[in-house]
């Protein structure tokens, strides 16, 4: 869910303009696409358009509905069945073998501003929750109208749209917990003749960067453009000349850097890459970072870098450190590649694979589907 932070942003911004769009999202799939569930795409009056909603096959196809959507006002799904191979009526050659469905919702000014607000407040959460979306519902008032939506996860169930007379979201809090122990990002339930798609969405991922030498610029831009959380951390005084060079991250000051937690957030859902080039320095991120219980701690140097500060550390009396935890020193996936960017490649792709819990290793040898599974169950 990479574009959603972009999507989130310029339906706020949208909605401070006064223009109305439309959003595309991917509802349900079956068998295999490129996005998953939760892919977004937001489409202007103009056509232009920002996010995606697959590798770029069916995206044209969605603005020309979503013209047609803004034009009548009304939430609608549309379906792309590419499980054949002769996907003619589209004329797209999309060969994605699946059947993916698009939520396209008219947004006037007020309603995207609402929506932001939602899907902000669950990407700025500490834990996964559940957006709730009606794709099919019946007629009357007391049915909810498609593209009403409803937020599952912090105790309360706010809303968007209309939801009739309210009676069936009595009967969804517990599709978070469902959803979460299934490992799915997506389910789809019906109840008496209203469907909702459930879509479990996880908070953007906050990634702290500490040190701001030139080897840290490409991790911060790798990590900006995945649509993550990136705050700098450096010792000296922060100047606009300093902060400029960041582009989609925060730059922060850490005068003392045993106070880490004091200056950005540090949680479980936290990962971290220790930069500064300072062992005494680092150090004292390292520690501030396993106290906090950070989920990724990556740090640059040899191995033998590495081992000293962790004896440094057990000298202090911080507990000794798991081997497979969550401190990485070496930092990176082993890519063999050379170099400031390719580096940063490689500590990037090592934080996205162990924060989604997965090996790094070939898509190739993996047996079973790529993404976690969704649709109907």
């Amino acid at each position: 869910m990479t574009s959603h932070r972009s999507v989130v942003g310029e339906l706020v911004q949208s909605a401070e303009r006064g223009d109305s769009v439309v959003l595309a999202t991917v509802v349900r799939v079956t068998g295999s696409s490129y996005g998953g569930v939760g892919a977004r795409m937001l489409v202007r009056v103009d056509g232009s358009t920002v996010g995606l909603v697959s590798g770029g096959c069916i995206e044209s196809d969605i603005a020309e509905h979503a013209r047609r959507v803004h034009g009548t006002g009304r939430a609608e799904v549309v379906s792309y069945d590419t499980r054949d191979d002769d996907d003619a009526p589209w004329g797209l050659g999309l060969g994605c073998n699946g059947l993916i469905e698009v939520l396209l919702e008219p947004l006037p000014a007020a309603e995207a501003k609402s929506l932001g607000r939602l899907l902000g407040d669950a990407l700025a959460g500490h834990r996964p929750s559940v957006l709730a979306s009606v794709i099919a519902s019946g007629e009357g008032t007391e049915y909810p109208a498609i593209g009403a939506h409803a937020w599952i996860g912090n105790g309360t169930v706010p809303t968007t749209g209309n939801w009739g007379d309210g009676a069936v979201l009595a009967d969804i809090p517990s599709a978070l917990d469902e959803a979460l122990a299934a490992g799915r990002r997506g389910l789809v339930r019906e109840y008496d003749g209203v469907q909702i798609a459930f879509e479990v969405v996880t908070p953007t991922l906050r990634l702290v960067i500490c040190g701001s030498g030139p080897d840290a610029l490409p991790i911060a831009n790798f990590a900006a453009q995945l649509g993550w959380d990136v705050i700098v951390v450096d010792h000296r005084p922060i100047d606009p000349n300093r902060g400029s060079r960041f582009p989609g991250a925060r730059v922060v000051e850490c005068f003392n850097p045993p106070g880490l937690a004091d200056v950005v957030p540090l949680n479980a859902s936290t990962a971290a890459v220790v930069v500064s080039h300072h062992f005494a320095r680092d150090l004292d991120y390292v520690q501030a970072l396993l106290t906090a219980g950070a989920a990724y701690i990556g740090v640059l140097g040899p191995r033998a870098r590495t081992q000293r500060m962790l004896a440094d550390l057990a000298s202090r009396g911080v507990p000794p450190v798991d081997p497979d935890g969550s401190l990485f020193g070496p930092v990176g996936l082993d890519t063999g590649g050379d170099g400031p960017e390719a580096i940063a490649l490689a500590i990037v792709a090592e934080v996205a694979a162990v924060v989604n819990g997965k090996s790094g290793g070939h898509l190739r040898s993996r047996r079973g589907p790529m993404h976690s599974a969704s649709g109907t169950s």
